[in-house]
């Protein structure tokens, strides 16, 4: 998702009713504040622990919809660099993690389809995980395990993998994309 300009009053948007958890905890906006290398800082004012697309779409609109100028960007496990999941006086959209007892749905294996279903921010590791238990495995993943699915195919997902079966992108069937 790219950082854009939108607009919220910053109380709205804590009483939104959504699955996930919306946070103010001084801990949840320090570690969104911070980017790969601690070489940018942004000062989120919020971070959303979504657990479903539905959760993402209405802070998204909520934001767009209101008067205050607020930023909205995802971030997975902090890897980006120079600030590409910060925002200042905004939500960061925390995809990595959730909190409370609502989670979004692990990897769900089609052994027959041969196919995987999973949430932007799961990790590599875990898709390699859930499939090998069915003699299955991505056909292009990146070098690093430890990398969210959605961080990867939004840069393409080049890989050791790409002269061969092409990058992850070209390798996906659907995505659920909240604009």
């Amino acid at each position: 998702m790219v950082t854009v300009g939108l607009a919220i009053d910053s109380m709205e948007i804590l009483r939104l009713g959504i699955d996930g958890q919306l946070s103010v905890d001084p801990s949840d906006v320090e570690t969104a504040s911070l980017d790969f290398g601690l070489l940018t800082r942004g000062q989120p004012l919020a971070v959303l622990h979504p657990v479903s697309a539905q959760d993402i779409s209405q802070v998204v609109k909520a934001v767009y919809g209101s008067n205050q100028v607020m930023t909205v960007s995802a971030r997975g496990h902090g890897h980006s660099i120079n600030g590409q999941a910060q925002t200042t006086n905004g939500v960061v959209i925390q995809m990595s993690g959730w909190k409370g007892g609502n989670k979004p749905p692990r990897p769900r294996v089609w052994a027959e389809e041969r196919y995987v279903d999973v949430w932007g921010g799961e990790l590599w590791i875990d898709v390699l995980k859930s499939t090998l238990e069915y003699g299955l495995a991505p056909k292009s993943w990146t070098d690093y395990l430890y990398l969210s699915v959605g961080g990867t195919l939004s840069n393409a997902g080049i890989s050791g993998q790409a002269f061969n079966h092409g990058p992850q992108i070209s390798n996906v069937y659907e995505l659920d994309v909240v604009t």
